[in-house]
């Protein structure tokens, strides 16, 4: 041993940072998938309830129009939750699939090979597609990753 410290090898603190990246771009990705639908049912609670609460001022006060509410105080109420309505089974789904490449991914840093690579990315790009773009952004380093390493495999540790 020198003095500098005992030698890395480079395949393994490759295979370490890719672990890193995989899992944490999956534990945000899944934090927002899993929280989407509770976020989205409070908004629309809150929606609701303000929608409630606003109707007898726009009626005390000349606010309302036809249907007794002002077309702005609609546009607001309207606009509230609405880029969050997904389906609850698709990002179930989405959730199931970002594990399954995970899982996937760390198998194939332990036993080698391109087949748990290539079932990660395959994994991760069924998650994108059932998720969505836009949520599943926190993904996309996971996936380029997992990309990487299906084109150029770390070599195995010589231990």
């Amino acid at each position: 041993m020198s003095a500098s410290g005992p030698q890395h090898n480079p395949a393994a603190r490759q295979r370490q940072v890719g672990l890193v990246i995989v899992a944490t771009c999956t534990t945000a990705s899944l934090a927002i998938l899993v929280l989407l639908p509770l976020v989205s049912g409070l908004v629309n609670l809150l929606r609701d309830i303000l929608g409630v609460l606003i109707l007898p001022f726009s009626f005390m006060f000349g606010l309302g129009g036809e249907q007794g509410q002002s077309p702005a105080l609609l546009r607001l109420l309207s606009d509230m939750g609405t880029q969050t309505q997904a389906h609850p089974l698709r990002l179930g789904g989405a959730a199931v699939l970002e594990l399954s490449a995970v899982f996937l991914f760390v198998i194939a840093e332990r036993l080698g090979g391109r087949t748990g690579y290539m079932g990660a990315c395959v994994a991760s790009a069924g998650a994108i597609g059932l998720s969505g773009l836009p949520l599943a952004m926190p993904l996309l380093p996971a996936i380029v990753t997992e990309g990487v390493f299906l084109l150029c495999p770390p070599s195995p540790d010589p231990d």
